[in-house]
């Protein structure tokens, strides 16, 4: 198989080599017919823009056999003025190799930047050196009147090239990568419609991964699976890490107001740069398989090069969908493997038992790993300590008698657990004392597999964590605060909170739903703490709408309202806390956030 893929590119190579050589001597034979001032000396000549784009292309190599080629090729095919120079030639053949050299070890991405300084240093060492050396004999001293010349003809060089290699269709005639995507056109690739899609299977990402050479085998993972929590616990282990000094990566889905938030290292989103330099990559090896990835796999893969890349020495990776079959169960092994609680959530795909969904959870559990498991559902534990058995990976779980909260307000929370004392986090909600003491579990658990981490750093790292859009004071005056809850389990921990932090006081609440979620119970839970309910769209095909959403309140005696859009949900409930003295408690899903972020702030 790698014998007949040589043997396919070495004949490509050799067909580009040869039309580029063919398309100089062309060109060249029309500048020498049509362009020729001065018996040579004056000529106007583009026969280059063939030569420079090979070293570009190719490498230094093949431009410079290009180069060398095309001059003899053209001496021999033309009525020649001048005898045969091999100095002429070698300048021809340094055309190619100094183009070369230049975009492939000097300038590496490709774009306008790479092409300008490629040719730049080609027409320098080749037209305005070697080349009037060469002609030095003929011309003598005249022969510098070239260099004016060729300060003319080389911007136009430059211009052609640019507009050839920008060319889609004539880029991929040559074999040109294409200019650099800008982070737009990288996203719109990674959204294209026909991924998205759910295709549960490590077959596409396994491809893909080995076609990049299996950037997951650098690094070690944290894996973290479960219905609930996923997103906070990830976020406060992470911190610790970085407070003890270690290169960590973090992956998270999905999104809350940018793209690049979903691949950070040490609270660093990537970076537009690389992001775009790393989709570029993958895109034709995505685009050459037969069975192409889903969009979650594409990114997924873009996260583990990146991490790969960047030499990271953890990597918190937080599942999708499930475990099993989720596209971050590429990795092999891990450090740990954490499933943080077990719900109804997904059914259609994970299966409509808690047992059916625990066993596609425990999926990540790697042979020989330890598992925590977070959760409190007996048949998911049974299921999970069966598959933690199997795999001969020792089993934790979380004492929570250990707990003793010391003080949880609006400002944060303050608590004891096991030997730390006084812990804080800032991180709002009742469930994240709960993923506190998660994190804190698992701490201790990987200082018992050699990781080393200090109190200190866990105590820093817990206060210091920050996670969008969980129990989220986005606003003070009147006080606005986003909780992404958007299945059962979510939205009863949300209004839990809600009891805890507000005792009887009502709320007023904005909400939206998938159609695909349980609404109904979702609605007579959030009717318990809503004094008026504004029901929106969410921004996504699947988005339950905002006056379908407000009859199923109406129709358990809760006042609702079905808006036209966000903006006017947000207006409303603003006034209306305003006018009452209340707060808001913007809840569901988290498309929202984004577009209510913004429109409350802007109010």
């Amino acid at each position: 198989m790698q014998k007949n893929k040589n043997s396919h590119f070495a004949i490509v190579l050799l067909t580009r080599s040869a039309m580029m050589i063919a398309l100089s001597v062309i060109i060249g034979m029309f500048c020498k017919s049509f362009l020729n001032f001065g018996e040579g000396l004056f000529r106007i000549t583009f026969e280059n823009i063939p030569i420079i784009m090979s070293g570009i292309i190719f490498g230094p190599v093949v431009g410079g056999i290009v180069g060398a080629s095309s001059d003899l090729v053209s001496y021999f095919m033309s009525p020649q003025t001048l005898p045969p120079n091999l100095i002429v030639t070698f300048g021809a053949f340094m055309s190619g190799v100094s183009s070369g050299i230049v975009a492939k070890y000097i300038i590496k991405r490709k774009g306008y930047v790479q092409i300008i300084f490629s040719a730049s240093v080609a027409h320098i060492v080749s037209s305005m050196i070697i080349k009037p050396i060469g002609l030095f004999q003929f011309y003598q001293w005249l022969v510098l009147f070239r260099i004016p010349t060729y300060l003319v003809i080389a911007p136009l060089e430059i211009f052609i090239i640019c507009q050839l290699l920008k060319r889609k269709s004539f880029a991929r005639v040559v074999g040109y990568g294409g200019f650099e995507m800008n982070k737009k056109e990288a996203l719109d690739y990674i959204h294209s419609i026909n991924w998205m899609f759910c295709k549960p299977g490590l077959e596409r990402i396994g491809e893909l991964a080995s076609k990049l050479e299996n950037p997951q085998n650098n690094l070690k993972f944290i894996h973290v699976a479960g219905t609930n929590g996923k997103g906070s616990f990830c976020s406060m282990l992470s911190s610790i890490l970085i407070a003890q000094g270690y290169r960590v990566g973090l992956y998270t889905s999905p999104y809350i107001r940018c793209f690049n938030e979903r691949m950070q290292i040490n609270n660093e989103m990537i970076s537009d740069t690389e992001l775009t330099e790393i989709t570029e990559k993958i895109k034709p090896i995505a685009d050459s398989m037969k069975d192409k990835p889903t969009e979650f796999e594409l990114v997924t893969a873009i996260a583990l090069e990146y991490f790969s890349k960047n030499k990271c020495d953890y990597v918190v990776l937080e599942c999708g969908l499930g475990g099993r079959l989720d596209s971050t169960n590429i990795i092999s092994t891990s450090v740990l493997s954490v499933i943080t609680g077990i719900a109804l959530d997904h059914t259609s795909i994970l299966g409509d038992t808690i047992p059916q969904i625990a066993m596609e959870k425990a999926g990540i559990i790697k042979s020989g790993v330890p598992v925590l498991w977070c959760g409190e559902d007996e048949a998911a534990f049974d299921v999970i300590s069966r598959e933690a058995e199997k795999n001969s990976s020792p089993l934790y779980t979380v004492d929570r008698g250990s707990l003793i909260l010391k003080n949880a307000t609006l400002d944060g929370t303050f608590f004891d657990y096991d030997k730390y004392k006084d812990v804080k986090i800032q991180l709002l909600g009742e469930y994240q004392i709960i993923n506190a003491v998660n994190v804190l579990t698992a701490v201790s658990i990987l200082k018992n597999q050699g990781v080393e981490i200090s109190d200190e750093s866990v105590y820093r790292g817990m206060s210091e964590a920050k996670w969008q859009a969980r129990f989220e004071i986005i606003k003070k005056d009147p006080l606005v605060i986003f909780d992404g809850g958007h299945n059962p389990q979510g939205v009863d921990f949300c209004v839990k909170s809600v009891e805890k932090y507000f005792s009887d006081e009502k709320l007023v609440v904005i909400t939206g739903v998938m159609k695909d979620k349980d609404y109904s119970y979702i609605a007579s839970r959030i009717g318990k703490i809503a004094s008026h309910v504004y029901c929106i769209t969410p921004n996504n095909p699947r988005a339950l709408d905002s006056q379908e959403y407000a009859k199923v309140f109406e129709k358990m005696g809760i006042s609702a309202t079905g808006c036209a859009n966000s903006s006017e949900a947000v207006s409303l409930a603003l006034e209306n806390a305003r006018k009452n003295k209340r707060a808001v408690l913007c809840t569901g899903s988290l498309y929202m956030y984004e577009e209510i972020w913004a429109l409350v702030n802007a109010k």
